[in-house]
């Protein structure tokens, strides 16, 4: 998914593979959502940590399509059902 990134990445680089800005970057990094270390000034984040963001998220999503699936849906398996 991230092969042309090192394995461990900077907030710039967390910025280009999220397609994020500085600030949605450093949200992440400080609430946790992204498991980072700090080093100094700097903030130093394992790649694997923004994988499993992404992972944690698309679960999440599932969750709640499967859960809470739109008017169509519904409809459909309504009718399907019936």
């Amino acid at each position: 998914m991230f092969s042309d990134y090192p394995d461990v990445v900077s907030i710039t680089e967390l910025q280009s593979m999220l397609r994020i800005g500085r600030n949605t970057a450093y949200s992440l990094i400080k609430s946790g959502s992204i498991q980072s270390i700090k080093v100094g000034k700097r903030y130093i984040i394992p790649k694997s940590s923004v994988i499993d963001f992404l992972v944690r998220g698309l679960h999440s999503e599932l969750r709640r399509v499967i859960m809470f699936p739109s008017d169509e849906a519904a409809d459909s398996l309504e009718r399907s059902i019936m």
